[in-house]
């Protein structure tokens, strides 16, 4: 009668057997893991955060125009870390990542503050355009309210009936305009009172962990299965020089 074979039981009572020796492979590779997390450098980033105000810039409001602008405004090892994203909307963050915190500090606030301030200049010209039209059309208003002033008068005192028309005709047109010009002054009164400065918010450094727990899992999960694989190969190998023999 042909003898019943159980070829996974083998393989995992030969496992077993060796259970030492996988454990022990395990272990050496936690300790070789947990090593390696001490030899790596610290890296430290660094992370301006900076408020775009309210203001029309195309230009410096879109992240890989910023990176093109400003990258060479950074130390030439630290160019290649400089990372712009949009945090939120009016909000801009800068990074900068290196293993010399103070160098990457430095560096981060210098572009950040030159950001700023370019964002701040570009802001200025456009209040200031509005405020000056906002001004224009104050010198409108009140020399358009002093014109209805004159035709108000000259129609109380005026009897020809075809000046009279004129004038009453002008007044409609004066006022008309005036009522525009004032919903225009208005409208420029409310964006200049809503108007918010660009704004250097804070800069913050942090610095990345030597990931000492996850190395040490990482490397003995790699360990354990490398040398399962190991062992099943092994007693593949006892399995098939045994048969070769019993056929010899």
């Amino acid at each position: 009668m042909e003898k019943i074979k159980y070829p996974v039981y083998d393989y995992i009572k030969f496992i077993w057997k060796k259970k030492l020796l996988l454990i022990g492979f395990t272990i050496l590779c936690m300790v070789i893991g947990a090593g390696l997390s001490y030899t790596k450098q610290t890296v430290y980033t660094s992370t301006a955060l900076v408020f775009t105000g309210n203001g029309n810039n195309e230009k410096l409001s879109k992240p890989h125009l910023i990176t093109d602008e400003y990258k060479d405004k950074v130390t030439e090892n630290l160019s290649g870390s400089l990372n712009v994203k949009i945090a939120e909307p009016f909000q801009i963050t800068l990074s900068l990542s290196g293993t010399d915190k103070e160098k990457v500090q430095s560096n981060t606030h210098k572009v950040a503050e030159q950001y700023t301030n370019d964002l701040t200049e570009r802001f200025k010209v456009q209040y200031d355009v509005q405020e000056n039209l906002r001004n224009a059309l104050k010198g409108v208003v009140d020399k358009t309210n002093k014109t209805i002033s004159e035709y108000d008068q000259l129609i109380q005192v005026t009897s020809d009936e075809y000046k009279l028309l004129h004038y009453n005709e002008m007044l409609l047109n004066k006022m008309e305009a005036l009522d525009k010009y004032q919903a225009d002054l208005e409208e420029i009164e409310y964006d200049l009172a809503l108007a918010e400065w660009p704004e250097l918010m804070n800069v913050t450094t942090t610095q990345t962990s030597n990931n000492l727990l996850r190395n040490t899992l990482l490397a003995g999960a790699f360990g354990f299965q490398l040398m399962l694989v190991l062992l099943v190969l092994w007693k593949y190998i006892i399995n098939a020089r045994r048969a070769l023999s019993e056929r010899k």
